[in-house]
């Protein structure tokens, strides 16, 4: 390992090589995030932890939390009749081009997790979908995220994302159209 004034170092790095360093951001996990200001969700579901969804800590797996997305994805497509039962979306298919979650505090066992979902855009083939997980009891925030779709036709190339789609999501989502 390397030593001297070349070396770089991190902040409590405690002599730990590169691969081993903990960078600390402006993320602070399980800080006490209550709601407050934050963006309208005009929509929510809910799950139950279940024992197969938590890790050995007890608190749920970080890559479940996807699961709950799907669940408040689907659940709010079909609150909208955008859903057919077999198809999350009847006019088109979609596939996911990114997502991201940021962790705020752990769920456990048990924990009965509200969703918030709502749609925050649309593009020309892609659109948007926001997320808030929050735990049902206390109104702490577990987690925030997002995952964005493509809009795909049937060779499974990007479509334009129809418009009755947007139309249905606009008037949900009360946004401002007349502009």
């Amino acid at each position: 390992m390397q030593s001297g004034p070349n070396r770089r170092t991190h902040r409590g790095d405690g002599g730990l090589p590169p691969a081993c360093i903990i960078v600390a951001g402006p993320f602070r996990p399980f800080e006490e995030t209550i709601v407050s200001q934050q963006p309208v969700f005009h929509f929510h579901t809910e799950v139950r932890v279940r024992l197969p969804e938590t890790d050995a800590m007890g608190i749920v797996f970080h890559g479940n939390f996807f699961t709950y997305l799907e669940v408040g994805r689907v659940d709010y497509l079909r609150n909208l009749k955008l859903s057919d039962g077999v198809r999350p979306i009847k006019e088109f298919e979609n596939v996911v081009v990114a997502a991201h979650l940021d962790f705020k505090s752990p769920a456990r066992l048990d924990d009965c997790i509200t969703i918030d979902v709502r749609t925050s855009e649309i593009n020309n083939s892609s659109f948007t979908f926001e997320f808030r997980l929050r735990n049902k009891s206390t109104n702490r925030v577990i987690a925030t995220g997002y995952t964005t779709h493509c809009a795909l036709g049937e060779a499974f190339k990007p479509i334009p994302v129809p418009e009755s789609f947007r139309e249905v999501i606009a008037d949900f989502e009360q946004w401002n159209t007349a502009c």
